[in-house]
């Protein structure tokens, strides 16, 4: 069972047999409303190159998956405030560090989750607003109204999206999780999606927001998506790491 992850040292896509970090893409979706998602963001290179996807938690803290953090010898910038990654140039913040789960597993993806502490306050206007975070410890029934959004793939190899796309997914019970993914989903992990409608390759740390929660991030999922494969994808469930986000938060005040 092959999965691919995008590895930042070198920038180059790579595909590993271990239940690894997949980029995801948005499969069975549209372009968002502008500034229906304000809380969206993207890292980038300041050669400019789209590296991952993350969301505004706090005026200073973004979150994201901790395969996402790049090397150290590598520059590298967040997008706020913006649905075209054109735009970029105008709404750049230079981050003051970066914060991966210190038990973040790369081989079983385990902890795949990331806080990015910015330079100063994001000031808040119609563009740029944080998302909510859930209940510590909260199950989502299946029947919540959950999406996923990101600048990854709309299709298995073509370029990322210029343009940040969004589709509804299904949450998928952990149980029938655990059967796709042998021996791979935790009690820490979620998963949603299909092969109409999911994210697969380029949206890294993209938020599953249910309700108008954020309660995911995109960790991992098959090698292809929105073809035969019917398997979800894999997010870190953001309500199982709220003592460790605050604990974070508050020791960098």
């Amino acid at each position: 069972m092959e999965s691919c992850y995008f590895a930042l040292v070198g920038l180059l896509l790579a595909c590993s047999t271990q239940a690894g970090k997949q980029d995801a893409q948005i499969i069975g979706g549209h372009q968002v409303v502008n500034h229906s998602r304000p809380y969206m963001a993207f890292l980038e290179s300041d050669s400019k190159q789209f590296l991952c996807d993350g969301f505004l938690i706090q005026s200073q803290w973004v979150m994201t998956a901790a395969h996402c953090r790049p090397p150290r010898n590598l520059r590298v910038l967040l997008v706020l405030g913006v649905e075209l990654r054109r735009d970029a140039s105008n709404h750049l913040w230079d981050i003051v560090n970066f914060y991966p789960h210190p038990h973040y597993n790369s081989t079983t993806s385990e902890n795949d989750i990331m806080l990015i502490q910015l330079n100063a306050p994001v000031p808040y206007d119609k563009t740029v607003q944080p998302v909510k975070l859930p209940q510590r410890d909260k199950e989502i029934p299946s029947t919540a109204a959950c999406s996923s959004a990101g600048w990854g793939r709309t299709k298995t190899n073509v370029k990322p999206s210029m343009s940040l796309q969004e589709t509804k997914v299904n949450v998928v019970p952990r149980k029938v999780c655990k059967h796709i993914y042998k021996g791979k989903i935790t009690n820490n992990m979620m998963c949603a999606g299909n092969k109409k409608h999911n994210a697969c390759m380029g949206d890294s740390g993209s938020p599953l927001v249910c309700d108008g929660v954020a309660e995911g991030v995109v960790s991992f999922g098959r090698k292809k998506c929105g073809t035969s494969s019917d398997d979800p994808t894999v997010y870190t469930q953001i309500s199982r790491y709220l003592p460790w986000i605050h604990k974070v938060i508050k020791s960098a005040s």
